[in-house]
């Protein structure tokens, strides 16, 4: 006998917790596949490092206001 399913079964997927090895692996594949580079700071751990980051993004994408969680 089968369960009766809901008409949100479909939507389950997507209301799952983020995976963040998940998330690393989809950045190594589009930095191979594409040249598109995707790095969450978290990922870095020397401050240098994610400082570097975050200069060059506001060099490609102007500088994040305050409020957005920016450092």
């Amino acid at each position: 006998m089968t369960q009766p399913r809901s008409t949100l079964a479909p939507y389950a997927p997507a209301m799952r917790d983020p995976d963040p090895a998940a998330a690393r692996r989809a950045a190594r594949e589009a930095w191979h596949q594409t040249g598109l580079v995707l790095i969450n700071p978290e990922w870095l751990h020397a401050w240098t490092d994610r400082k570097q980051l975050e200069l060059l993004a506001d060099k490609v994408h102007g500088t994040r206001p305050r409020d957005a969680g920016g450092t």
